[in-house]
Order: C-alpha cells, then structure tokens, then sequence
C-alpha cells in the first residue's frame, strides 16, 4: 500500500525518486511492486495520457521515473526477483577516488597543501585496514574519510594559521583514535608517526570542558580518571563531526556514565563557546531500548484490518523534538542491540539526508541539535552500512580496572562506617583481585560474571549489611559502646561477603577450591576472626553479638548484649529437629537442610535491602521452591510477591502487560503498588525467551530497561514514559544449554548471583530420611529407612551418569523432582499395611517403575533399571527379586474399592478380577456417555490405565504421555479419569478455532478447579496445537497453575470474592495476592493436564527444549509398541466382531496368528529400511487397527459379492427351468393346434388365388383413372390460361377505377344538381342512375 502511494504520486506529477536500501523489502512485497512498476511503464510506452493503476485511473506523466539504489548481499538483505530486475537497468558503482575527492574538498577548506595531505590521509586509513585487528565496529570507508576532511575543515576555520599538518594529523586522530582497542592504538600511532615523521603533536588543552567533566564526575559519585575524562573528550569531538555515533564497549567499561557525564558537563557549560567554535547549549537526553518493544512500535506501523495508522514511540519523540523551537541538544539515546533490521530503517537519519523516512509516508528532517546515540556492547550482526555511518567511540574496562569503583564506594559509606575506610580499603586490596583471579582460573561458574558485576554484588552485600547502623530520625539510635564494636564486624562482614559473591558463582568442586583459598589468604594476612576449622566456609553465618540492633528499653537486656561475642556460627547449629506435620500435602514439605537455611538468609538479606538477585542452578535444585517459600510465608509483609514464569514463546510485550497489570498509578507517569506496599517479581526461567533471528531476547532486555532506567515507555499513550517505583526483582534460571539461552551481560551484571549447587548425598539423606520416617512412624520396618534412602540415591545417581539424554531419547533428563516423586508415591500407600521389609521393597520397586522405568523407550533401557533395581535389594537388603515380587506385572492402584470416600493405594495382586473390574467401568462409562469406547482391555492397557489413573490422584499430578498413534493414550485417560471420578475436558477444534476460543477454554478449565473446587482431568493432545501460544499456555499452567492476562475484571473480581473465606480459614489476610495465591493453589491441585503427544520429528524435541514444564511438571508414560499378547486380544476381538466371518476356533486363530506375523514382519523391513536407506517407515498402533478394519471391510465385500453371484446363478438356473417349463407346454399346444393350422393354410391358398384375380381386375381399372387424370389436368390448364387472361385485363381496368372513385365527391354535388333538374335526356338519366 505504501509503495502504491509512491506509485501514483510519481506517476501523477512526473517525478523522479530514488528508492535507496531498495532490497531491505521483503520478497514478497518485492513481487507486488514489480507489478506495479511494470504497469506504469507500459503505460509510458504506449504513450497514454491516462492509465488504470491497481483499479484506479490516473492521470500519466511520461516525465516519471524510478531509480533504485542499494548494498547487496549482507545480512538484512533480499534478492530482487527477476521479474523486477528486468524492469531496472543495472548500474555498478565503482569505488571512488578517496584521494582525489579529499584533495578536492581540502581545497575547498583552504587547505594549500592539499595532494599531500590528501595522499597521507587516504594511505592512513589504507595501512590501518590492513594492520589492525578486524573489529565489527571499525571502518574505513569513504564515509571514515569525509569525516576526517569534516573534521580537518573545522580545525582550518578555527586555527587558520595552524601548520596545515598538524591540522591533518589531529584531524586523523580526533576521528579514529576513539573506535580503537588499545592494542590497535599502539599499531595506529607508529602508522600516523611514519606518514607525519617531523610534526610533534601539542597537547590539547580542552580548558572549561576538561574542568567540567572532572567536576561532575565529583558530582555524580565518579572517580575523575584521566583516561575516563579522555573518552568522555572523544565522545564530545565525535558529537561534532557525526549526528549519529556508537558507544561500544563490553559490560563494566562506562558506556552510560560516559554521556551522562559529558551530558552534566555541557549543561552546566551552558552559554560558553566550546572547543568545537559553537556555544554550549543545554543536553537533554531521550533513552530507550529499541529490542524491548516491536519495530512497528518502535517507529509506527500500519494495523493489519483496519490499515490505522498508529505512531511509533521514536516518530512520536522525533517530531516533538523537531517542532521544539530552543537551542538546546537533544540525544536520541538507543540503549540495546543493534542488528541489520531495525537500525536500517534509521539509514537515510545516519546518512547526510538526516531524514526519518516512516511507513506512513511522512518524512521528519532532523534539526542540527539532534543526535542519534547507540549505547552497545558489540556490533556483531550489525550491517556495514551501518557501521560506515556512525562515528565510534570504543571503551574497553581495562581503562578504569576494579580500583576505582572501589574508591568511589569507600568515599560513599556511612558515617558509622566511614572511620573504618582505609580498613575496608587494606581488605579490598588484599582480598578482591586475587581472589577474582584465582575464581577465573581454578572455578567454574555456573554462568559467566564480569569482575565488575561481582565487585557490586560484594558492595551490595556489604551495603545491606550496613544498613541497620543507618538510623533515621525518630528510630531508636544504637549506643555509642556498640557501635565502638563495629571494628570487630568489619572483617567477618568483609570475608561472608566475598565468600558469596566472588565464591558465590561457583559449582561444589569450586566451592571447595575457594574454601581453601580463603583460609589459606585469611591465615596469610592475619584475619582477626577466622572460619572454624571443621567444613567449608559456605557453612557459617556470623553472629554479629546484637552490635547492629537499636537501643533496648530493658537495661539489663542492654547489658547482655554487652557481653555477646561476635563469632562465626554453623548454619544449622540453631535449628530444633523438623517433624513433617501429618496434614500437611507433599507438595507443601520444605525439609530444612544447609541450603535452604542460608539460601533463604541471602535471599531475604538482599530482597530488604532492595538488590536484585538471580538464582542459579540445574533444575530441581529447589530454586523455585526455596524463592516461592522465602517471599510467600517469610518475608515482612510489606514486601508482596507476583510469581512470573518465561518460556520459549514469551515476548516483551506480554511481560510489560503483566507487570503493568500488577500496579497502580501513583501520580502522573509514576506506577507502583498500593501505598505501603513493595512488590516483588519472581521470573522463573528467565533465560528461555528464544533468541530472535540476531540474538536479541526482548523479554530480557525490557527487564534491563528496568534495571538501567527503572521504568518504560507507555505503548498506548505513545511517548509517555512510565517510571516504575517501590519494585525489585528476584529471578531463576538453569544454566544455558538444552533450550535455555546465554543471557546479555549487560543484564546480568545488575544481579546478585545466589548458586543453588546440586544437594550433596548428606542432604539428600537427610531431606528425604526425615519424609520417610514421618510416614512410617513407629512400624517394625523403620530400622529400614536409613537404608532404603540411600538405595533411592544411589539409584538416581547411576541413573544420570547411565541414562543419557540422545536425539531419540531427548526427554532422558533426570534431577531431585524425579526422586522426591518416588517418595511421594511411596506415601500414598498406607503405611500401617506394610508389615514386612519385602512389602516395603515391593512399593518401593513399583515406585521406582513408574517414575524411572515407565519413561525408557526401549527394551533394553527398561531392562538395565530392572536388573538395577534387583541387584540393589540383593547387595543392599538381602532380598532376592522372586522374595520381592511373587507375580509380574506389579499393579497398584485405587480403583478396586468403589464407593468409598478415600480409596486405599494399594497392590492388586488378582489380575483376572482386577480386568473385571475395569470392564465394569469400561461398561459404565459407555452407558453414560455419549461417546462410546469400544476398547479391548488387554493386560499393557490396563498397566497404562493404573499409571495414569496413580499420576491425576496425586496433588500437581500431571502426566505426558508419549506413544504412537493409535496406542490408546486418549482412550486410557478417559477411562482413567471416569473410575476416579473426575471430570474431563478437552478441547474441541473447529475451522475458525483461535487464541481467543482458546483462553475461553482454559478460563473455563481454570475456574472450574479453582472456583468450584472440581477434580477435573484436561486432555490436550499435539494434534490439537494449532499456535505454538497455546502450549506456552499449558507450561505456565504446569508451573504456576496460572496464564499471564487470562482474567478480565469482573472475572477478577469473582475469584476474589469466592477465595475470602477459604484464605479467612487458612489465617491468612484477605489480600488480592493472598487471594489469587489460593486460588492458584487450588487450580494445581484440582487441575491434573494430561499432555498426549508423538515422540518423533525435530518438533517434538524443540518443544521440550522451549517448553521445560512438559518434563519438569509432569510424570512420563511411554506407550511402546503393542506385545504380543495384545496384538493377539486385539484381533481376537476385532475377527469376533465380524458378523460375516464364519470361521471356527482353528481357523480365528489361525487368523490372529497372521495378523501378528503381518505386524511383525513389516516391523522388521522397516527397521532394515532405516538401516540400509535411513528412512522412516513408521508401524503403529493404527496400522493394525487399519489391516483389521481392512480385513472385515474385505471379509465383508468378498462375501456380498459371493453373496450377489450365488443369488444370480440361481437366479439363471430358476429361469431355465421355468423356460424348459413354458416350451413343454408350447409344444402340446401346437401338437393341439396342427388341424387348424392345416385348415388356415388350405384357406390361406385359395385367398391368394382370388387376390391374384382381383389384381388383374385392379389393374384394368388404374389405367382407366389415369387417362381420365390426364384429361382433367389439360382441363385445368386451359381454365387457367382464362383465368390469367381476365387477371390481366382487371389489372388494366383498376386504376381507371381508382380515379373514378376520387373524382367521385367531386362530382356528387353535379350529380344532385342533375337529379333536381325536371328535364334531362335519357342518355343522361341512365348514365347516372
């Protein structure tokens, strides 16, 4: 449409335009504009005045034309079709003269010597390109070289007597040096010192500007070094010759501090000429993140319906700022990545057009004062086109080292604190560097840090620890004897804190490394107070003797806290043993051990001082369970916590709508939570938003719009920002690999890393001894708990070094969620029916099947656990496997009770009744339903049945089952469901079935468990998935229980009204987040999502990558090919069912034995045709319901047609005996008939014999006619000859008639004069009468 408007108009007017980065369209625009060129030049050809374009007539100018200018080739790119290309005359531009155009241009800046110079200029940048190092932000290009003679020309005007030389030289370094690494710079001095040999540059004196930097970086807490100050000079000169510039650099180098500094610096220069020749002016900036927002949002786009046009969020700035009628700068500021697509869109603004060229059609000229900043850490997917346009400035974190954010927090502390300054500042320089470095080469983290984002985290830390001694007026001031004992505080706080920061990032085999360098550093300098010697450093808090608490009203209380020692204190040394409550569910048990305790000690430590903090660590090492914990039950209740859950699909817009949602307007362009309040964002699995084609993730970089600039642009009312208040973040996320994504650097360095490492054994052992001994009390068995945890252990560890995730068994990922599952199957067995140690190891082997063995795929697989499993009751209890388990399969269930309340878990030994059982629900549920199962219940059937029916009784019990189609996984789920009475729902997909039918659906799901209190079973199948979104739904649902933005106001409002009194009965206030945290809950644990999905294809394995709540959350049932005896009660039962087939027992199974064979055999050729050709020929289920329903389709059709051709010959035979019938009785009656027939024959003769007669007679009378006929017809001409005669004299007679007659009125008056007269002769009286 944009392009048809440009069509018309050039057509219309006769105008020329030139489209410039032409092949930035897409193909598929580029095939329409095609089209519509070709039409506008066949209408020149033909040298029409009008002409039809896309269905409306214009007027043609034949003076239009189209030029078309453009890079090709690189990324961002497209190939111009054909049909285009044909239409165009290719012109290539040749590279141009840089030396003849420089001497031409110093000629005009009235530069002398100009050839020389424009020779060495030119030599420079020709030496530099092949002898520095290849950066993604250099260039040195023809666009390098016009800045250079920029550059060159101004110093000319404002030293007119300056040695023309050394004008060049500073002209060349006042442009390059700034992009260089300082290893480049050193390669780039010799190459200018050989081409300038006798010039001996002077150093410039920047005067005010050089005092004004020094002076803000004073003011805004900075250290004022040198080579700071320096860039902040370089990004000032590359303002004055570029309106478009770069700030490149690596996290932790000062990119933003660099122009806020320059910034504060300029403004506060305001009115004074500057270095440049112009005056200082006023500096605002505009920053904004163009990754955290869509491109259309970005600079406005066109709706897809209705073709509105909506503003963009830089157009609406842009103007604004255009139309501003002061002198004051203005910088664009772009802080995030920069890739080939969006920033393209910005050519024609970088480029000497300084235009901003919308989709709308409008142009916006961009004034003197504005310019375009890109604040980025590399330019590795950046175009050159883009690159040549901008000027570069390179800061590198070498320039400022870890020193001087060291000093500028010391000059920052507290008073209380600040006495003890050159301490801090001793252990610092002891302490942090050395044990960076040691970190970087002995440690492995976890996910990489920068040393500067550790350095921060260890001042947040100390900062948080500070914080009591900083009282505000009207609290109660701490005693001037305690804070004397703040000396004795410094060191321990100093030691913790580097411990978990620097020691912090780190797995168990680094954290032990780190201990012993710590202890070994600390002995070396002399700590005053060392870690105990027993364990690791991880493994103590420091008991600070009640130094940092306010003044006590109780006097002696005051003086028992005089005699407090301060002292290192083993984590668990304080806590009373834990006794799991016997009401309490599983899912709400948190066993303290080492971890959680001083996890959650951090946790709160940092989230109170308001710092943000990142968990890291594998899956299931509790991260989300110990957060979710911390802010639900312990933190202060100001602090309210919103959980948040990123997948895969998660997009920037989706996140601002969420935490918007969350919050309510304070004040104009302030949002926050309600007064009083400091809400906390959980984002679990923060690193796995997909990354975009160039590597961008917006979800993150909205999150680090936050963390920059606390806050972002308003998408609806366009240009408004919204600055978000009394809001911190706390996040988890696995390390990258397996579907998670590396995170920007430039995020992470704002967090606090917490590593939440792998549970060592003895953890291990006592979280899961203290869960077992709690259900088994007393029991003589007990004696065995000790022993079978450790089995359980030592079987989930062989399991994750043995059984190893492949691309064919991509969902062989194991961690602590699987074994907890184990235990909590273990539990749902009534502990006082375990009498033995070999019933206890029956459920125990059971238990183990089910989690482990039911997700194997293979034979092989599932028998190496088994023969694990057997070997482990030997070597560890004694007991052989035949002691154990008398009869296979082993079954347990609760669905051989019926009609009672709570239905006993527990093992069903007789199959045969066990079979009948399931028939009568079978039976049951078709009498009630509409829908029938005509299900063959096949012993494999019904061990899937028990496992399903075993996973949706369990609270947050969901199930995946994988299997090939046709295996009854939706089959088994239903009647699953049916005989533990819970309700089922399942999508039902119609053509125009979309997102929006589909959160119906899900609220309906939703508010059905979470209202009504429902069990309710919600079936979901990979068939069903017709977005991508809606599985992004199900993993939100699987971990949170909730979908972001699902519930309208009044749906809102419902749930908060029918959750009050259930969050009254728990003790708990009727909070809007207490509310929903229930609701939540119940919706968990009444919801139980049964996923159905094939395991083949790339497809199948992306989504477990991009969607990890399908492993996580869910227990796995592998559906493996039909046995044997399956096949054989399948067929049975499908060939008994054929009415047609008459066979009896020999010949049926005869038949099943065939089908089985038939099954069988197309198994292996297609195992031999993967192996031989490596392709697929997949055998399934359906394939043998498919030869069956062949088969009674062909049983039935063979038989009609035996059926139709038995009933035609007799058909025949019975007409041949009725016809032999009727020619028997034929033949009498002609026998009868043979007289008469002699009579009629006779009389026959003699008839003839008189006809011959009559004949002759005949014949004498025709001849007699026919002479009278002739003599008739000569009658008749001669009549006709007289009647032609008289014809011809009436033909003469008539117009004499016709005359008489209109002589006839004339004559009529004559005629009565006549009549009147007396006396008339007789002539005339005849005449007339």
């Amino acid at each position: 449409m944009a392009m048809a408007k440009f069509f018309k108009g050039l057509a219309s007017s006769g105008a020329w335009a030139c489209f410039d980065e032409f092949n930035r369209i897409d193909i598929e625009v580029l095939s329409v504009v095609a089209q519509q060129i070709a039409t506008i030049q066949k209408a020149q050809i033909q040298s029409l005045d009008r002409f039809m374009f896309e269905g409306v007539e214009l007027v043609l100018k034949p003076s239009c034309a189209v030029f078309i200018t453009m890079n090709p080739g690189y990324a961002g790119r497209t190939e111009l079709p054909d049909n285009l290309k044909a239409l165009f005359r290719p012109v290539a531009m040749m590279v141009p003269d840089y030396a003849l155009i420089a001497e031409i241009s110093l000629f005009s800046f009235g530069f002398s010597d100009a050839r020389v110079l424009s020779k060495k200029i030119v030599t420079t940048f020709k030496l530099s390109s092949e002898q520095l190092s290849s950066q993604d932000h250099y260039d040195f290009g023809m666009r390098a070289v016009k800045s250079v003679i920029s550059a060159a020309g101004n110093l000319k005007r404002q030293n007119p007597d300056m040695d023309e030389e050394l004008i060049a030289l500073r002209a060349i370094r006042d442009v390059n040096v700034p992009k260089f690494l300082m290893d480049d710079l050193k390669l780039f001095n010799g190459i200018v010192s050989d081409l300038f040999p006798n010039i001996k540059e002077q150093p410039i004196d920047y005067g005010k500007l050089q005092t004004s930097l020094e002076s803000t970086c004073i003011k805004m807490g900075l250290k004022d070094m040198q080579g700071f100050v320096h860039k902040c000079i370089q990004l000032f000169e590359t303002t004055v010759v570029r309106h478009g510039l770069m700030i490149v650099g690596p996290t932790g180098s000062g990119k933003s501090k660099c122009y806020q500094v320059l910034q504060g610096a300029m403004t506060s220069l305001k009115g004074e000429e500057s270095p440049a020749g112009t005056t200082f002016q006023k500096v605002h900036t505009y920053v904004l993140n163009p990754k955290s927002i869509t491109m259309g949002q970005l600079y406005g786009e066109f709706d897809i319906l209705t073709h509105e046009w909506t503003d963009g969020i830089l157009s609406n700035l842009i103007r604004t700022c255009a139309t501003a009628g002061d002198p004051d700068l203005r910088w664009f500021m772009f802080d995030g990545p920069v890739d080939a697509v969006w920033i393209e869109n910005m050519n024609t603004v970088l480029d000497d057009n300084k235009k901003l060229c919308l989709s709308s059609g409008e142009i916006i000229k961009l004034s003197d004062e504005m310019t375009m900043m890109f604040e980025v850490q590399d330019l590795a997917v950046a175009s050159p086109a883009t690159v040549s346009r901008c000027g570069m400035v390179y800061l590198e974190p070498g320039i400022l080292g870890l020193r001087p954010f060291v000093e500028c927090w010391l000059k920052a502390l507290p008073d209380p604190i600040y006495n003890y300054e050159s301490r801090l500042f001793e252990l610092f320089r002891v302490f942090l560097e050395p044990s960076i470095v040691f970190m970087r080469h002995h440690m492995k983290e976890m996910v990489p840090s920068m040393d500067s984002a550790l350095t921060f985290s260890l001042f947040k830390i100390l900062d948080s620890f500070f914080k009591p001694l900083q009282v505000s007026e009207g609290q109660k001031q701490i005693p001037a004897e305690r804070l004397n004992r703040v000396e004795e505080l410094i060191e321990p706080w100093f030691l913790f804190a580097l411990v978990w920061t620097v020691g912090g990032t780190c797995d168990n085999d680094g954290r032990n490394k780190f201990n012993k360098f710590v202890r070994d550093k600390s002995t070396e300098v002399g700590v005053k107070l060392p870690f105990p010697n027993e364990g690791l450093v991880y493994d103590y808090k420091l008991v600070d003797a009640g130094i940092t608490l306010p003044a006590c009203d109780d006097e002696d209380e005051e003086e028992a806290l005089k005699t407090r020692v301060v002292k290192w204190q083993h984590w668990m040394s304080e806590l009373p043993n834990y006794e799991v409550p016997s009401d309490m569910k599983y899912s709400d048990i948190i066993i303290p051990t080492v971890d959680t305790v001083r996890n959650s000690f951090l946790l709160e430590l940092l989230l109170t001082n308001h710092k943000t903090v990142l968990c890291i660590g594998p899956t299931g090492t509790g991260k989300t369970l110990a957060i979710s914990d911390k802010l639900s039950k312990s933190m202060p209740h100001v602090y309210q916590p919103e959980f948040i859950s990123f997948s895969a699909k998660t997009s920037a817009n989706q996140t601002q709508d969420l935490i918007d949602s969350k919050l309510d307007k304070r004040r104009k362009g302030v949002f926050g939570p309600p007064l009083g309040k400091f809400i906390i964002f959980f984002i679990d699995d923060l690193n796995m938003p997909a990354l975009e084609v160039f590597g961008a993730q917006p979800p993150i970089e909205l999150i680090r719009q936050w963390m920059d600039f606390h806050g972002w642009y308003d998408r609806k009312s366009i240009g408004d920002f919204r600055q978000l208040v009394d809001v911190n973040f706390v996040c988890a996320m696995g390390p990258p690999g397996g579907g998670r994504n590396p995170i920007s650097a430039r995020l992470m360095r704002h967090f606090n890393y917490l590593a939440f490492t792998e549970l060592e054994d003895e953890s291990k052992h006592h979280i899961f001894t203290t869960i077992l001994n709690s259900w088994i009390g007393k029991l003589p068995v007990s004696s065995h708990c000790t022993k079978l945890v450790d089995t359980c252990i030592e079987v989930y560890s062989l399991i994750c070094t043995q059984l190893l995730p492949t691309p064919a068994k991509s969902h062989y990922t194991f961690n602590l969620r699987d074994i907890s599952k184990v235990f909590q199957g273990i539990l749902m067995a009534d502990s006082s029916k375990i009498t033995d140690l070999s019933s206890l190891l029956r459920l125990w082997y059971h238990e183990n099947l089910r989690i482990f063995s039911d997700r194997l795929i293979n034979d092989e697989d599932r028998k190496w656990f088994a023969d694990l499993l057997k070997e482990k009751m030997k070597a560890n209890f004694e007991m052989s496997y035949d002691d154990v388990v008398p009869q296979d399969p082993i079954i347990y269930g609760d669905f051989m009770t019926q009609n009672i309340d709570v239905r006993p878990y527990i093992e069903i030994a007789d199959h045969a009744k066990m079979v009948t059982m399931v028939e009568e629900y079978l039976e049951d549920y078709n009498q009630i339903s509409t829908a029938q199962m005509r299900l063959v219940l096949f012993m494999d059937a019904i061990k899937h049945m028990a496992r399903i029916s075993r996973i949706i009784r369990q609270p947050l019990g969901n199930a995946l089952l994988l299997g090939m189609g046709g295996s009854g996984r939706q089959s088994l789920t239903r009647l699953a469901a049916h005989i533990i009475e819970y309700d089922l729902f399942q999508i039902e997909l119609a053509k125009n079935y979309g997102v929006a039918e589909w959160r119906d659906d899900l609220k309906k799901v939703m508010m059905k468990a979470g209202l009504e209190n429902i069990s309710t079973v919600f079936l979901f199948s990979d068939t069903q998935i017709k977005s991508e979104s809606f599985l992004e739904d199900v993993n939100n649902i699987l971990n949170s229980g909730d979908v972001p933005n699902i519930y309208a106001l009044d749906e809102l409002d419902n749930i908060y009204t029918t959750m009050k009194p259930v969050v009254q009965d728990m003790g708990l206030q009727a909070t809007k987040t207490n509310l929903f945290s229930a609701y939540k809950k119940r919706i968990q644990a009444n919801l139980h999502t049964v996923l159905t999905m094939s395991p083949l294809g790339e497809i199948f394995r992306a989504r477990l990558r991009q969607f990890p709540a399908l492993v996580t959350c869910c227990t796995i049932d592998w559906f493996s090919a039909w046995p044997a005896d399956a096949l054989s009660s399948v067929a049975m039962r499908f060939l008994g069912d054929i009415p047609d087939l008459d066979a009896d027992d020999k010949i049926l199974d005869g038949l099943v034995q065939m089908c089985q064979h038939i099954q069988a055999s197309v198994s292996r050729a297609s195992e031999r045709f993967i192996a031989e050709l490596s392709r697929h020929n997949y055998v399934t289920p359906t394939s043998y319901l498919e030869l069956l329903g062949i088969f009674q389709k062909l049983i039935s059709m063979k038989k009609t047609e035996l059926n139709n051709s038995r009933k035609r010959t007799k058909t025949g035979l019975d007409k041949l005996l009725s016809t032999a019938e009727e020619v028997a009785k034929l033949q009498e009656e002609l026998e009868m008939m043979r007289p008469q027939l002699e009579d009629a024959v006779h009389e026959s003769v003699v008839t003839m014999e008189q006809i011959s007669k009559d004949t002759i007679k005949a014949e004498e009378t025709r001849t007699k006619v026919k002479s009278e006929e002739e003599m008739a017809a000569n009658k008749a001409r001669e009549t006709q000859a007289i009647a032609d005669d008289a014809q011809r004299d009436l033909a003469e007679a008539l117009p004499a008639l016709s005359t008489d007659v209109h002589l006839y009125p004339a004559m009529s008056i004559s005629i009565l004069h006549i009549h009147v007269c007396p006396d008339t002769s007789d002539i005339v009286t005849i005449t007339f009468s």
